[in-house]
């Protein structure tokens, strides 16, 4: 499915250097991106990051903000490489180190890494094997080129291209949920560590989690940006035959990185301050010096494999009940059975489902859809309680707000992303979306829509839930039931 957007996705390419006595810099540029001033400054740290020394090739992933009546993130990639000195053909007065250290850079109006690195990997090589920097022919032509060759891949498996839930589950096991928790907690998470590649992609691995968030970046760029919470409001229908439609009316993507939050895969320590100024955040970083600001709610340390809380409450918040330890296993159990050390990638070929992406994506998004339909849940029976009126015979399970763990719940509920939440969706959602870590009424409806049930009958099937709301509770949701419209009515 392609996705949706206007305007060119390609905004500019660049090449950095590193010159030892003024740093790095822009040597080269296409695109009238380059004219702001911002862009111009921060650039060329984020596409040379700390370390970047250390190997032959490696590339980075990094968010910029360009000046603008209506600003919007700017996606970034670059891929650095270093050449001997002594080996180029041509050798400008400035080279006066043994090593010459330049990054090629692609900036571009969606996220669509995946599609962008094979080609930037092949331009920057060649760049290179020229052994000539004064020849930059190569960059103009794919410049030019870049845009026709990318339109076609602008779909969700082209944005997702790149990162892998495989190897993010392989590697970190039940703490995946962990992570997925704490960042749904909008608390301050930081990856530290080395390559800057896999710094960047789990992050954003990490982000597909989310129903609907890789497709929805546009405010992750700065803390200030949040046009897509505006723009948001409750849905008057629901068409369980159209997903977009099932996601509008669960809320999903949570706005995550919206209002005082930002997402940064590479951090330099030139951006140090937004860390300090900032209710939330998830950043990567390859500098020791930026791990030790103690704004730091949750430090992962790659090389050592340490999840360090700096913030107590939230190592029990986002920590795993056992109903989640379960449900983890088997979600590990299902990618370590087609794991192949020497490939990790063939079980993502398409070969076989279980264990595949498309897969983990299915399972995390049943796990979310069940979680928020549980805050709902807890939401109503704190409001019965309240008016001493105990509600049987409903759609929900009590013991599942167990299952998700009670604190996480109250924590979620202090979050920007749930106010936004709150105020776009039903107070009914667990009546379509069952409260528990295995939701089976979405696919009970699916079940029933291919058997050939056109209409969804909800105010007769719900009728002892609905009756009891109304005595008790006179305000929060809007009769929803009433606007069900049917697929054959469109």
């Amino acid at each position: 499915m392609l996705v949706t957007h206007k305007g060119p996705l390609v905004l500019g390419i660049a090449l950095v250097d590193f010159n030892h006595l003024v740093g790095p810099t822009i040597e080269f540029s296409r695109g009238d991106i380059f004219d702001d001033e911002e862009i111009a400054k921060i650039l060329p740290f984020l596409a040379l990051p700390d370390g970047a020394h250390l190997t032959v090739e490696d590339y980075t992933y990094f968010h910029l903000v360009p000046a603008s009546p209506t600003p919007s993130t700017v996606f970034g990639i670059s891929c650095n490489r270093q050449i001997r000195s002594k080996d180029l053909l041509v050798k400008d007065a400035d080279v006066t180190r043994s090593t010459v250290q330049k990054a090629v850079v692609v900036l571009a109006s969606k996220p669509v890494f995946g599609p962008i690195r094979d080609r930037l990997g092949v331009i920057t090589r060649t760049l290179f094997a020229q052994r000539d920097f004064s020849d930059m022919s190569i960059l103009d032509e794919f410049y030019t080129s870049l845009e026709l060759s990318l339109r076609g891949q602008l779909t969700e498996s082209g944005l997702y291209m790149g990162t892998s839930l495989r190897d993010l589950v392989h590697t970190f096991r039940q703490r995946t949920l962990i992570l997925l928790k704490a960042l749904m907690l909008q608390k301050k998470i930081m990856f530290f560590g080395h390559p800057v590649e896999k710094l960047c992609t789990y992050q954003y691995s990490l982000v597909t989690l989310v129903p609907g968030l890789l497709q929805n970046l546009d405010d992750c760029g700065s803390p200030p940006l949040c046009s897509r919470a505006q723009g948001l409001s409750k849905p008057t229908e629901l068409r369980t035959s159209d997903s977009k439609s099932m996601m509008a009316y669960i809320g999903l993507p949570l706005d995550l990185f919206g209002k005082d939050a930002f997402f940064q895969p590479y951090l330099p320590l030139q951006q140090l301050d937004m860390l300090k100024e900032t209710r939330s955040w998830l950043c990567g970083s390859t500098n020791s010096i930026v791990t030790q600001q103690k704004e730091v709610d949750l430090l992962i340390n790659l090389e050592t494999g340490i999840f360090e809380f700096r913030d107590p409450k939230l190592e029990r918040s986002a920590g795993l009940t056992p109903a989640d330890r379960k449900w983890m296993d088997d979600i590990v159990k299902d990618v370590n059975e087609g794991w192949d050390d020497s490939d990790p990638s063939k079980a993502a070929s398409g070969i076989q489902f279980k264990g595949s992406d498309d897969y983990l994506r299915q399972k995390f998004d049943e796990y979310i859809q069940g979680a928020l339909s549980c805050v709902k849940y807890s939401n109503f029976l704190a409001k019965g309680q309240n008016s001493g009126v105990v509600i049987a015979d409903g759609s929900g399970n009590p013991d599942a707000v167990q299952d998700f763990n009670m604190l996480w719940i109250s924590e979620f509920k202090k979050t920007n992303a749930y106010e936004v939440w709150e105020r776009v969706t039903d107070s009914m959602l667990f009546d379509i979306v069952e409260p528990r870590e295995r939701p089976s009424v979405v696919a009970d409806i699916g079940l029933r829509l291919s058997e050939g049930i056109q209409e969804l009958k909800l105010d007769q099937q719900l009728a002892p839930t609905r009756e009891a709301i109304s005595r008790t509770l006179t305000a929060g949701s809007t009769n929803f039931f009433k606007a069900v419209e049917a697929p054959q009515a469109a």
